[in-house]
């Protein structure tokens, strides 16, 4: 019996087949908000890779991993029992990983990524394992991974606990109850992988952990920026900026400052806008659409290449036209740059926002007093704070260096290149928990100029951010403490509802789109998700 399964008609199922995944599908899976299930295709793709891996094994082909060692042991071979041994135990001996605990969001996509990318059939695994990880997601049954232990040329150190409880040893969380693999597979009527030639290596070495960790980050970073162009015209509309530099930038403008200048145009269009006698404003006025652009380019990039590798086979060897050959597709260096590339995004964005800030309390505009403290009140005002924010910038710019191109050699000299994506992604971590904390002074600081100006703040975004702070933080009259009143406002524009609400407010498409923090058309089109022929189970 034939059962036609379309994503049209069921757009809570996702059928894997090796193809590239967007990112907005990618948070459903990190979330588990799609039901994964693997497509007749892959199924075939898979057997086709594994009869030409056995075929080459049978052949006396000596294949990295299977009929030799690993790393510095690439020379030593083994054969008969003593491969079949070594294949069992080489999970065992990659569980290297230390630290705190991965999020179950992390855990969860990283499971799914290592599986798509096996299923190319390029991979040379069995059936039996792309079914093990298949279980696993459907059972939401998510080995421990800890932070510490990968260098970015394959996550030995993660990969090899997914390979260990694939084993059946290690630690799990069924369904977020942390308990041994070996009851947590009995509960769900799960059988350990006897780890074959080929699967103990795919298992263990790939970067699906790192690839995960830059999903998410890249993600949050894609609405972090959201969020301030959302702060940016409302701080704009509180100091009276001159918005003719946004026209002018929509005129000559490259294209995403074009893009940027129209969106902050469109969201003030009907604001009640200070008059101002400056003959033009301080550059980080000026200059929004030159660096909100640049920072959505990176971004745009950085969501590409990330969905790029979605698909991407990373590990070695590899099967290409029936053969197993070695490969060099482990160093995800394209990615690794994108990464750079956002982190200095971040570290300008965050170095404008500053600024901004620094514009709002020192007194120099016109309308808003030194600290933001109202005329005829006795007060210190916002001068303090400013030391938190400049606290966090410097947070967001010391995280900003690259490290891709720090020096790498082991296995006896032999592993002397790495991408460090999952160190990357650590780092925009890093940078996006300083900018939460600096956005939510920034709001309390625009809020505050905006009351001193006497107006309404402008309709859409700009409305649901003031809104939003004034319900935790009263206009300033007297000094008051602030650390509850902070925490509050970051707790809130972190929630995501609060930031589907405010992306709702003002669309900036394609970007939302591109960036996965909006569903659109490239969600529907995913290849993933076509409609599949699927024998009913």
């Amino acid at each position: 019996m034939i059962a036609t399964k379309d994503f049209a008609l069921h757009p809570d199922h996702l059928y894997l087949s090796g193809t590239e995944i967007d990112l907005f599908t990618l948070s459903l899976i990190a979330e588990r908000k799609i039901a994964i299930s693997l497509s007749d295709r892959a199924i075939v793709q898979v057997e086709r890779g594994r009869d030409s891996f056995l075929k080459a094994l049978a052949g006396g082909q000596q294949i990295y991993g299977a009929t030799t060692g690993v790393g510095a042991l690439k020379d030593v071979e083994q054969h008969g029992p003593e491969m079949l041994e070594y294949a069992r135990a080489l999970p065992f001996a990659h569980q290297v990983a230390v630290g705190d605990e991965v999020t179950p969001e992390a855990t969860r996509l990283t499971v799914a990524l290592r599986l798509n990318s096996a299923l190319t059939g390029q991979v040379g695994v069995s059936v039996d394992f792309v079914r093990f990880l298949e279980k696993m997601l459907q059972h939401d049954l998510l080995p421990v991974l800890n932070r510490r232990g990968s260098a970015g040329a394959a996550d030995l150190g993660q990969m090899g606990q997914l390979a260990t409880v694939m084993a059946g040893e290690g630690m799990v969380r069924l369904k977020g109850i942390l308990m041994p693999a070996a009851q947590a597979l009995a509960a769900v009527g799960m059988q350990p992988h006897r780890m074959p030639p080929r699967d103990g290596l795919a298992a263990s070495a790939s970067n699906s952990y790192g690839l995960a960790k830059a999903v998410l980050h890249v993600m949050r970073a894609a609405r972090s920026l959201r969020l301030e162009m959302s702060l940016a015209s409302l701080g704009a509309q509180a100091m009276g900026l001159n918005r003719d530099v946004w026209r002018a930038a929509m005129m000559n403008g490259l294209a995403q400052e074009h893009a940027v200048a129209d969106w902050l145009l469109s969201v003030t269009r009907d604001a009640d806008w200070p008059a101002a006698e400056r003959v033009h404003d301080p550059l980080s006025g000026r200059m929004l659409a030159q660096i909100m652009g640049a920072s959505a380019n990176a971004l745009r990039e950085a969501g590409q290449s990330v969905r790029a590798e979605t698909s991407h086979v990373d590990d070695n060897p590899v099967i290409m036209n029936d053969r197993v050959v070695t490969s060099g597709g482990s160093l995800l260096l394209s990615l690794s740059m994108q990464l750079a590339s956002v982190q200095l995004a971040l570290a300008h964005m965050a170095r404008n926002a500053f600024n901004r800030c620094l514009l709002m309390v020192n007194g120099q505009l016109e309308g808003l007093p030194v600290n933001l403290v109202p005329p005829g009140i006795i007060a210190t005002g916002y001068g303090p704070v400013m030391k938190l924010a400049l606290e966090q910038t410097v947070r967001v710019t010391d995280s900003s260096a690259p490290v891709s191109v720090l020096n790498l050699a082991v296995a006896a000299g032999l592993e002397d290149e790495a991408a460090f994506i999952s160190l990357s992604a650590g780092r925009l971590k890093e940078q996006l928990d300083a900018i939460d904390w600096l956005q939510a002074i920034e709001g309390m600081l625009a809020a505050q100029a905006l009351d001193l100006r006497g107006i309404a703040p402008a309709n859409g975004p700009a409305t649901l951010l003031y809104q939003t702070i004034r319900q935790h933080v009263p206009s300033l009259t007297r000094d008051l403490p602030q650390s509850a009143a902070l925490t509050a406002i970051h707790q809130k524009f972190r929630s995501s509802d609060f930031l589907a609400e405010l992306l709702a407010a003002a669309p900036f498409l394609p970007f939302d789109e591109t960036l996965g923090i909006a569903p659109g058309d490239k969600t529907a089109g995913n290849a993933a998700m076509r409609p599949q022929q699927e024998s009913s189970r």
